[in-house]
């Protein structure tokens, strides 16, 4: 579930948080996993290809989110939450925007 905060990464693009609270009674596998209060990020951007608002989610690598998904490849190194600084960059798989989340900026690729 989203966070309804979008926060303004420039050049056009922003983030909002979400989370991860499984309900465990019709999802027992997920019983002692606590609930993520960051489990990721949507990051909000122009579609390249038709101008229209596009969104793309990422992962943070963390020992929870391991225990949830397993691909390491949807899984973003974080740096620093506050301001946002991840890694890899981020590629969106809809319209091809490419970039990286710098000290809470959009940095293109």
């Amino acid at each position: 579930m989203p966070d309804d905060r979008n926060i303004d990464l420039g050049e056009g693009h922003s983030y909002r948080f979400f989370r991860w609270s499984p309900q465990r009674d019709i999802n027992p596998q997920y019983d002692g996993i606590p609930d993520i209060e960051r489990v990721g990020a949507l990051i909000t951007h122009i579609n390249k290809k038709d101008n229209s608002e596009c969104e793309s989610g990422i992962y943070f690598d963390t020992s929870e989110i391991r225990k949830v998904f397993t691909n390491p490849n949807s899984w973003w190194q974080v740096q620093s939450y506050e301001p946002l600084d991840i890694s890899p960059s981020i590629l969106c798989m809809r319209c091809g925007d490419h970039g990286f989340i710098k000290n809470g900026k959009w940095v293109s690729a």
